[in-house]
């Protein structure tokens, strides 16, 4: 799947061709299909359909499911990354694939809420950061005043992968959030690292 692949309206079903080839020389059994949507490690739709049937051993099978995504709306909205799976009947994994889904859902939905939590978490490691402003007691050394404003960096990081995704500009994947997070702490670590006032009073 590509971003293209899987469009999801909040309100609708959605209908998933299924495909899949054993390559095993035993049969497997088939017992249901999920559809489940996952940022930043965490899992904010998954929704699943039982199909109760079997893949010859050598052979190939294709289903057309259909999932009921009426309650996406509350759920999640902007591009997120999916994963279509295949369980067996102790609801295992057979196969699996990833890909992008283009959500239509609403801001004031979980992922939505979760968004403001970032942005919150933002504002407080900003403040504990630029505590030392008003104080005048700011670590002495560069690297001190730098690493201060790396947790601070990494929640920028963070906050832009879901602005990015909710805003359908770029769909969060492992190599899109470390990058992220990497440039925007490194940058906040240099803008720490060069606050020459942070260095507090000096000592006569």
């Amino acid at each position: 799947m590509d971003r293209g692949d899987l469009v999801l309206n909040a309100g609708t079903v959605a209908r998933v061709v299924v495909g899949v080839h054993n390559l095993s020389r035993v049969d497997i059994p088939i017992d249901s299909v999920r559809l489940s949507g996952n940022v930043l490690g965490l899992t904010f739709f998954d929704y699943d359909t039982r199909l109760h049937t079997t893949v010859p051993a050598q052979g190939s099978a294709n289903w057309t499911v259909d999932l009921d995504i009426r309650d996406l709306d509350g759920r999640a909205t902007g591009l997120v990354p999916v994963e279509v799976t295949l369980r067996d009947t102790d609801l295992h994994a057979v196969a699996r694939q990833s890909g992008t889904a283009n959500v239509h859902g609403s801001l004031l939905s979980i992922y939505g809420l979760f968004g403001v939590g970032l942005l919150v978490l933002m504002g407080l490691l900003w403040a504990v950061a630029l505590l030392p402003l008003g104080r005048h007691a700011g670590p002495a050394t560069w690297w001190l005043r730098g690493l201060r404003f790396v947790p601070a960096g990494c929640a920028v990081g963070l906050f832009g992968v879901f602005a990015l995704s909710a805003t359908r500009l770029l769909s969060p994947t492992t190599l899109v959030d470390l990058v992220l997070t990497i440039v925007t702490s490194t940058a906040c670590f240099a803008i720490g690292a060069l606050m020459p006032w942070l260095n507090g009073p000096r000592r006569r």
